[in-house]
C-alpha cells in the first residue's frame, strides 16, 4: 500500500481513536456522535432543531439520528417533541441536564483536541484543518 491508499485508512485509524478516546475519557456520558449532536444543539440556541435538519448537519440516516436522540433522550440531555405547526416534524430540545454538562463536555472535546494537535504549530493547525476542509469538499 503506498502513502496515497494509506490516506483513507489513517484517517479511520484515527477516527476511530478519538471516538474511543472520547467515551474513555468522558466526564459526561455520551458517545462522540452523542457529543457532537448536543454541540449542535447547543450551537443551534438549544432547539428546537428538527430531526432532519440533525441527519443533514451530521450526514446521518434518518435512523441513526433517531436512534442517537432517543439515547440522549433517555440519558435526559434531550427532549423531543412533534412540531405544533406540523405533527409530521420532530424537534429536539437540550435540556437542563445538557446545559449543565456543557462546559465538561466543551473542555473534553479540547482536550482530545490539544492531543492530536501536540507538537503542531498553529500554522500547521491552520494547514490541516485547511487540507481535511478540502478533503471532505471533495467528497461530499
Amino acid at each position: 500500500m503506498n502513502n496515497r491508499q494509506a490516506i483513507s485508512f489513517l484517517m479511520k485509524l484515527i477516527a476511530d481513536r478519538v471516538s474511543t478516546l472520547f467515551s474513555l475519557r468522558a466526564e459526561v456520558p455520551v458517545t462522540a456522535a452523542q457529543g457532537r449532536l448536543l454541540m449542535y444543539l447547543e450551537a443551534r440556541g438549544g432547539g428546537p432543531v428538527s430531526q432532519r435538519d440533525i441527519e443533514q448537519y451530521l450526514n446521518v440516516s434518518h435512523t441513526t439520528a433517531k436512534g442517537l436522540l432517543q439515547r440522549l433522550e433517555e440519558k435526559g440531555f434531550v427532549r423531543t417533541a412533534f412540531d405544533d405547526s406540523d405533527g409530521r416534524v420532530k424537534n429536539a430540545y437540550i435540556t437542563e441536564r445538557a446545559r449543565e454538562s456543557r462546559d465538561a463536555l466543551s473542555q473534553h472535546i479540547d482536550s482530545i483536541t490539544a492531543q492530536m494537535m501536540d507538537g503542531m504549530s498553529e500554522a500547521e493547525e491552520q494547514q490541516l484543518f485547511d487540507l481535511l476542509r478540502r478533503v471532505y469538499r471533495n467528497i461530499k
